[in-house]
C-alpha cells in the first residue's frame, strides 16, 4: 500500500471583506503516520501564494496562524517562522487515522481573517508504532545528566569483554565490542527489533589491525573462499565476508536503511536471538577454519559475556541516545522506545486519553494466588464519568449463577479476601455505567488451589520447615524420603524400617542392618544372601570359591563371542539397539505406561523457542492440568525433518524413564516433574516443569560474579545444589535407573531455588555445546561428553549407577570451580577419547578449584576412584555433602529454603 496522507483543503474568507470567493485546492501531499515531530505537513504560505494570489491583498503574510478546530489532543502545531503546519505529536493510525483542521490565519496588510480547512487522513505504516515486548524489557537507570555524549551509556555492558579461541586454547582477548571504533562508527545499524533480537551490520576498507588482517587471511582460504559462518548455538549467528570474493549479504543486511561505506571490503554482519535476560548473558559462537598455516580444519570460536544494564530514564538505544516519547508514565523500552501504556492512555506516545474499566491486583499480579494469603481488587475507571459501579461474583460456568456483592457511585471501587479461601474461587467482574448510559467491564478470575510454598493445612496456615529433603503435601506436611522420619523429617529410620517415611520394615537375619533408603540387608563379614541368612561353613568356601570364578569364565566367554560377532556383523541391525534400549528402561510396555500421562491438543499453549539443535527443540508452553488451571512447562519434541531412527531412541527413553520415575505421579523433588506426553498426533511432545532459572551451570556464572564484586561464595547455597542433586541420583539408583550425563548443564534450578536432574535423552542435541565430542559408536555418530564420562564408560562403553557417580563427582567439581568448564592438567581443552584415557590411566584427575574447601575435594576425589565398587554410594554423597552444612543453617533439600 501506498503509505501517504490526502490534504484537501477549503478557504473561507470573512471579517471585514465577507464577499470573497470560498477557493479550494485538490493537493496531495505524502505523510506517512511514523513522521517525526517536527516534520512539515505542509507550507502554509506557499499554499496561498498560488492558490489565493493577490485576492487576499498582500503576498501570503499573516500576522497570526492558529488551528482552532478538530485538533483537540494536539497532533499539529504552526511554526512562525515559516507559516509552515507541523506534526507537534506522534501520529498513530489505529486510533485516530482521520482529522479536520480549521486553520485561522489573520492577514499583516488588509485585517482579513481567512479560514482554511484541511482534511488530513492519516494512513498505516506496517511495523509502527513499535510493539513493547516485556520478555526483554530493560532495567531503567537514574536520569542522566546534561553533556553526556554517546558511549557513555550502553543498553549492554561487559566488563569481561571476549575473548577468540582456537581448538579450544583462547588465543586472544578483546575489550567491549560496543566500544570499539567500528561498533560506534555504525551505531545506527544496531536495530534492536520487537522480538527481542539484534542486528548488526559493518564493513572496514582494509586491515587497519593485526587482528583484522589474520580475519582477513583466514577468509581467503580455501576451505572459507570469503565467506566464514559462525553459529551462536540458539543465539544467533555470525557472518564474515570479504566481498571480493563472496558479495552474498544475509537479505536483511541488503536493506537500503542501513548506512555503509561503499569503499568497505571486510563485512561483518551479526543476528542475536531473544536478549531477554537481564542477567548474565553469555555468547558463544564458533565455526570450522583452514588456518593461515594450512594445518588442517580447526574450531574457532568467539566467546563474549554481556549484561543488560538498561538506559536512563527518558532515554533508550544500544547506546542510549535516542530520546522517548512517552507520556503520562508510561515505561520507555530501552530496545525500541516503545511505550507501555498506563490504564487510561493509549497512542505511540500514551498521550491520547482512553476510557476504560480495569482491575488491579494487590499485591502484584503473579500467575499463582495461593490460599491463605491476602489479596485486594481494586476497580479503576479512568477518564469514565461514573453514575454506577457494580461489583458482581460468579462462582460456576453459568450466568445464572451471577450475583452482585458490591455497589456504589465512587470512581475506584475495591474486594478484600483476607484470606484467600478455595470457595472464594471465580469470576470477580467490574461493571461501570457513565452519565451517558455506556458500559464498560473488566473481569478477574480468582483460582487458587495451592497453598504457598512451605505451607500446609485445610487454610495454608500451618508450617512445614522439612530437613534432608522432605517436601511439604498439601494436608499431610512433611513427606519424608527414604531413611528420614519425624514432623520435619529431622530424625533417622529407626533399625530395622526404611523407605519414604521410614514406612516399610526389612527382615534381615542374624542382626544384619538394612539400607534406610532402598531396605537392601548390609551383610557382616561371613554372612551372605539376599537377607543376611547364610553363614557358610569351611565346605561352603569352595563353592563360593567357584561360584565366583565360573561366572567370571562365562563372562569372558560372552565377551569373546561378542567380539566374533561383531568383527563379523560390523553395525549391528537397528532393532537389535533399540532392544537393548528398552532392556535399560524395563518397567511395563511403553504405551500402557504412559496411556495416563497423555494430553490433548487444546489443553497445550505453545509460546516461544527456548531450546533448539541439531535433532530436537524445546518450547516454552502451558498446560492445563486436570486440577484446571495452567502451568509453565517445557515442551521438548524431535524436529520433523530430523526424524532419525537414534532421535527416536533418545526420545522414547527420556519418555519412559520420566514415567518410571513418575510411577506414582508425584516423582522426586530433585528429579524434574513430568506434566504429560502427546504421542497420539505429530509431532509428539514430552512436557516437564518449566524452570525458571535456567540450568545450574548458568545459575553459577551468576553466583561466579556476584563473588566478583561481593566476596561472598555463597557456599551454603551451592552445598545445596549439590545435596539436592545427590538426593535425586539416589531415587534414580533406587530404580535402576542410569542418567548416563550428570553435569552442571542436565540440572535446573527451580523459581524456589531447588536443583533438579533434568535431560534424559535429547539434552546432547537440543543444549549442544564444545562439553560433546562426536564419536562413531557402532557406525553410527553419536555425540558424549567425555569430560564427564567414568573409565569404564570410556573404555568399555559401559554405564551403571557408579559410572553416573563418577560424573556427579565432576559436577561437584563444576559447582566448587562456578561452572568453569573442566580441563586436565597437561591436556588438550577438548580432548579425545584416547588422549583423555591416556590422562585417567596416569592417575591425572581434574585439580582443586581455587577456593573450595579441602573437605570438598576429598568428596569429589572419592568419586573418581578406578574401581566402581569402592565408589560412594549416592545416599552417602548425599549425607556428606548434608553433614557439611551447619546444622543451624541446614534447610530442606527439595523445598529450596536455604
Amino acid at each position: 500500500m501506498t503509505l501517504r496522507a490526502v490534504l484537501c483543503a477549503g478557504l473561507l474568507l470573512s471579517g471585514f471583506q465577507a464577499s470573497q470567493d470560498v477557493i479550494v485546492s485538490g493537493e496531495n501531499v505524502e505523510i506517512p503516520e511514523d513522521s517525526s515531530v517536527g516534520s512539515t505537513v505542509v507550507q502554509l504560505r506557499d499554499f496561498l501564494n498560488t492558490s489565493v494570489g493577490s485576492t487576499v491583498g498582500g503576498n501570503g503574510t499573516f500576522r497570526s496562524a492558529n488551528i482552532t478546530a478538530g485538533d483537540d489532543l494536539g497532533r499539529f502545531g504552526v511554526r512562525d517562522e515559516d507559516s509552515a503546519l507541523i506534526v507537534a505529536a506522534p501520529l498513530d493510525y489505529k486510533f485516530y487515522p482521520r482529522y479536520n483542521l480549521t486553520v485561522e490565519l489573520g492577514n499583516t496588510r488588509n485585517n482579513n481573517v481567512l479560514y482554511v480547512k484541511l482534511v488530513i487522513v492519516v494512513l498505516d505504516v506496517p511495523g509502527y508504532p513499535p510493539f513493547y515486548n516485556k520478555r526483554c524489557e530493560t532495567p531503567v537507570l537514574p536520569a542522566r545528566e546534561r553533556g553526556v555524549v554517546r558511549g557513555d551509556y550502553t543498553l549492554l555492558s561487559s566488563d569481561d569483554g571476549f575473548y577468540a579461541s582456537l581448538n579450544g586454547e583462547r588465543v586472544a582477548s578483546y575489550r567491549d565490542f560496543l566500544q570499539y571504533a567500528l561498533a560506534n562508527k555504525y551505531a545506527d545499524n544496531f536495530v534492536l527489533r520487537c522480538d527481542c533480537s539484534a542486528r548488526f551490520l559493518g564493513s572496514v576498507k582494509e586491515a587497519p589491525t593485526t587482528d583484522w588482517a589474520v580475519l582477513a587471511a583466514i577468509l581467503q582460504g580455501r576451505r572459507q573462499q570469503g565467506r566464514l559462518e559462525l553459529t551462536c548455538q540458539d543465539k544467533g549467528n555470525i557472518t564474515l565476508l570479504d566481498i571480493s570474493l563472496d558479495d552474498d549479504l544475509p537479505r536483511w543486511a541488503q536493506s537500503s536503511q542501513l548506512q555503509i561505506d561503499d569503499s568497505g571490503r571486510i563485512f561483518i554482519a551479526v543476528e542475536l536471538n531473544e536478549i531477554w535476560s537481564t542477567s548474565s548473558y553469555w555468547i558463544q559462537c564458533g565455526g570450522n577454519v583452514e588456518t593461515i598455516e594450512g594445518a588442517g580444519t580447526n574450531l574457532l570460536e568467539y566467546t563474549s559475556h554481556y549484561n543488560v544494564t538498561g538506559c536512563p530514564e527518558g532515554w533508550y538505544g544500544v547506546y542510549c541516545d535516542k530520546e522517548c516519547v512517552c507520556k503520562n508514565g508510561a515505561r520507555c523500552h530501552g530496545f525500541n522506545g516503545a511505550c507501555e501504556c498506563r490504564p487510561g492512555w493509549r497512542g505511540r506516545a500514551c498521550d491520547i486519553p482512553w476510557p476504560e474499566v480495569v482491575i488491579f491486583e494487590t499485591p502484584g499480579d503473579s500467575v499463582v494466588k495461593y490460599i491463605g494469603t491476602n489479596l485486594t481488587l481494586t476497580c479503576v475507571a479512568p477518564h469514565i464519568r461514573v453514575a454506577n459501579m457494580t461489583w458482581t461474583y460468579q462462582a460456576g460456568k453459568r450466568h445464572h449463577d451471577t450475583k452482585v456483592i458490591e455497589e456504589g457511585t465512587v470512581q475506584n471501587g475495591s474486594i478484600s479476601f483476607q484470606p484467600i479461601l478455595e470457595s472464594d474461587n471465580g469470576r470477580y467482574s467490574c461493571l461501570v455505567q457513565d452519565e451517558d448510559s455506556k458500559l464498560y467491564n473488566a473481569s478477574f478470575m480468582l483460582n487458587s488451589t495451592e497453598c504457598r510454598p512451605n505451607y500446609y493445612g485445610e487454610v495454608c496456615s500451618r508450617v512445614c520447615d522439612c530437613e534432608y529433603g522432605g517436601t511439604c503435601d498439601r494436608w499431610e506436611g512433611c513427606l519424608c524420603p527414604p531413611g528420614r522420619h519425624g514432623d520435619r523429617c529431622e530424625h533417622i529410620c529407626a533399625p530395622d524400617t526404611f523407605g519414604w517415611n521410614c514406612s516399610m520394615n526389612c527382615n534381615c537375619a542374624n542382626n544384619a542392618s538394612c539400607d534406610p533408603v532402598n531396605g537392601s540387608c548390609i551383610c557382616a563379614e561371613g554372612l551372605s544372601g539376599e537377607f543376611c541368612q547364610i553363614v557358610p561353613d569351611k565346605n561352603q568356601v569352595v563353592v563360593v570359591v567357584l561360584a565366583s570364578v565360573i561366572p567370571t569364565i562365562a563372562v569372558i566367554g560372552c565377551i569373546v563371542t561378542g567380539v566374533l560377532v561383531k568383527r563379523r556383523h560390523h553395525r549391528p541391525k537397528e532393532t537389535e539397539r533399540q532392544t537393548v534400549d528398552l532392556e535399560m528402561t524395563s518397567g511395563p510396555p511403553p504405551m500402557e505406561t504412559l496411556s495416563s500421562w497423555e494430553v490433548e491438543r487444546e489443553d497445550i499453549r505453545f509460546e516461544h523457542m527456548i531450546g533448539e539443535g541439531q535433532f530436537g527443540h524445546v518450547v516454552r508452553g502451558r498446560l492445563r492440568v486436570p486440577a484446571g488451571y495452567e502451568v509453565l512447562v517445557a515442551a521438548k519434541s524431535i524436529r520433523p525433518d530430523r526424524m532419525t531412527a537414534s532421535a527416536v531412541r533418545d526420545f522414547r527413553r527420556e519418555m519412559d524413564i520420566l514415567a518410571r520415575i513418575h510411577e506414582d505421579k508425584e516423582g522426586h523433588p530433585n528429579v524434574v516433574k513430568l506434566h504429560g506426553v502427546m504421542t497420539k498426533s505429530e509431532p509428539q511432545y514430552i512436557f516437564v516443569e518449566y524452570a525458571s532459572n535456567e540450568e545450574l551451570r548458568r545459575y553459577l556464572w551468576t553466583l561466579r560474579e556476584h563473588f566478583k564484586t561481593t566476596r561472598n561464595s555463597k557456599l551454603l547455597e551451592r552445598l545445596g545444589f549439590a545435596c539436592d542433586v545427590a538426593s535425586g541420583l539416589s531415587e534414580l539408583a533406587r530404580l535402576k535407573i542410569v542418567h548416563r550425563d550428570i553435569a552442571a548443564r542436565n540440572v535446573v534450578i527451580s523459581d524456589r531455588k531447588v536443583a533438579k536432574i533434568a535431560d534424559f535423552g535429547l539434552s546432547r542435541d537440543v543444549y549442544v555445546s564444545s562439553a560433546y565430542k562426536r564419536t562413531n559408536q557402532g557406525g553410527e555418530e553419536e555425540l558424549l561428553p567425555l569430560k564427564w564420562m567414568a573409565l569404564e564408560s570410556l573404555r568399555d562403553g559401559v554405564y551403571t549407577c557408579e559410572s553416573d557417580v563418577w560424573s556427579y563427582g565432576v559436577l561437584l567439581w563444576e559447582i566448587a570451580s562456578f561452572g568453569e568448564e573442566p580441563r586436565y592438567a597437561g591436556g588438550p581443552m577438548h580432548p579425545d577419547v584416547c588422549t583423555l584415557l591416556e590422562l585417567l590411566k596416569k592417575g591425572v584427575r581434574l585439580q582443586q578449584p581455587e577456593n573450595c574447601p579441602k573437605s570438598v575435594y576429598r568428596i569429589i576425589r572419592s568419586c573418581w576412584i578406578v574401581d566402581p565398587s569402592k565408589r560412594p554410594t549416592p545416599y552417602e554423597l548425599f549425607r556428606k555433602m548434608d553433614e557439611m552444612r551447619p546444622q543451624r543453617h541446614a534447610a530442606p533439600v527439595a523445598n529450596g529454603n536455604r
